[in-house]
């Protein structure tokens, strides 16, 4: 590994788990093929050790190789799709949305924290689809949706300072309104904490409105995940405003209860 490596290794960990897992996360995040050198300049790591890592991350069906472009391989849903299968909770939240009145023809996410993005677990589209709306299995930026500020707001300011040390680009400019610094991100959170939900004011998207709520969950995920619906900015009325942030409470209250019964 180069002295300027870009891949963060936890305390006790694996350098080469941490490497096979950002190199992995970096194919998903741009798919159409990486080379062995555009792979170790993105990550700041050495070819040779690019190489080995790939040369398992193939024979494991991970990643298959054409030329010498690397694309990700179907063996990378064999693991997200044993996760999924015991997750009850997606198929709840989504009957949930759909038999919801208010929310039934909106869209709506269910997202967890992973590091300095979130993951979009399933989702509901009620509605054609907005400028900016995340597909199941997307990583968005948690300091700018709706479902990554409420789940931040579950972690301590310590955390949420450890995770963003160093990391840049975890702040990515989407639009005017984006949060841009990490004090001010720490600000925002704070104000989900007391009053309870977090917004999405126009950080995605100048037209996109979100609401988002950290879920509890005492089932069979190791961590809190947390549910969104989006909505057109342009003409929101403050009853409308008032009326679908009520019902999304209400679903979560629903899920939270749903997984204490079971």
């Amino acid at each position: 590994m180069t002295s300027d490596s870009r891949v963060r290794v936890p305390p006790r960990g694996s350098p080469s788990v941490s490497r096979a897992a950002a190199i992995l996360n970096v194919m998903s995040e741009r798919p159409g093929g990486w080379s062995l050198t555009q792979l170790a300049g993105e990550l700041g790591l050495a070819k040779s050790s690019t190489l080995t890592i790939m040369t398992s991350l193939e024979a494991a069906g991970f990643v298959t190789r054409n030329g010498t472009a690397y694309h990700l391989d179907l063996g990378v849903l064999r693991p997200a799709a044993g996760f999924l299968r015991g997750l009850d909770i997606t198929e709840t939240f989504k009957n949930a949305i759909a038999n919801s009145r208010v929310l039934g023809d909106q869209i709506a996410h269910l997202g967890v924290l992973c590091g300095t993005s979130v993951t979009f677990l399933a989702r509901h589209l009620g509605r054609p689809p907005l400028p900016v709306t995340g597909m199941v299995g997307d990583r968005f930026p948690a300091s700018i949706t709706a479902v990554g500020a409420a789940l931040l707001a579950e972690c301590t300011d310590a955390q949420i300072r450890a995770s963003y040390s160093g990391a840049e680009s975890a702040f990515p400019r989407w639009t005017s309104r984006s949060t841009r610094r990490l004090e001010d991100l720490l600000a925002k959170v704070d104000v989900v904490r007391r009053r309870g939900y977090a917004v999405d004011d126009g950080e995605t998207h100048p037209g996109v409105y979100a609401f988002g709520v950290a879920v509890r969950y005492t089932g069979n995920l190791t961590q809190d995940f947390a549910i969104s619906v989006s909505l057109e900015r342009e003409g929101l009325s403050r009853q409308r405003w008032e009326e679908v942030l009520a019902e999304l409470v209400s679903v979560r209250d629903g899920l939270e209860t749903i997984s204490q019964l079971g």
